[in-house]
Parts: C-alpha cells; sequence; structure tokens
C-alpha cells in the first residue's frame, strides 16, 4: 500500500507536530470515515519500520495491501 493510495481513497491527512505531540519529530496519518467506521493509518514515523497499514478503529482489522482496502470502501460505498 502507497500513500498515493490513501490520497486516491479520499482519506484526510492529519499532521501532527512536535509541540502539539510531544514527539520528537513532526509526523502525520490519514482516517476516512464512511458507513458509521472510521478507517485510519498507522503514523508516518512508523512506515519504514513496520510499513503502512490501516486500521479500521476499534477493531482488530488490519489491511496492508491496497487491494483489499479498496474492495471493501467499494463495498461499503455500494451499501450506502
Amino acid at each position: 500500500m502507497s500513500e498515493q493510495d490513501l490520497i486516491d481513497l479520499n482519506f484526510e491527512r492529519f499532521d501532527e507536530t512536535v509541540e502539539s505531540s510531544g514527539s520528537s519529530e513532526d509526523w502525520y496519518y490519514y482516517t476516512l470515515d464512511i458507513g458509521g467506521l472510521t478507517f485510519i493509518s498507522n503514523a508516518s514515523d512508523e512506515w519504514d519500520r513496520e510499513g503502512l497499514f490501516v486500521e479500521i478503529m476499534e477493531t482488530d482489522i488490519r489491511f496492508r495491501g491496497s487491494g483489499d482496502l479498496w474492495d471493501i470502501l467499494e463495498i461499503i460505498q455500494r451499501q450506502m
């Protein structure tokens, strides 16, 4: 999965600064709210170690590949 996939899927980027987060460097993440679910990426400062992934908040469901993420979002959109 790439950052461009999230952009193409209309995820919104949220930037966090050192000052606002208390972290040692600025970072950002992406979210998308659809069908009562919130999809959220891991933090950009983790991508080198863990790779980019998206989770459905408050679940154990995680997407590492963009194909399944595209599919589930398409299914949800068809049902709305």
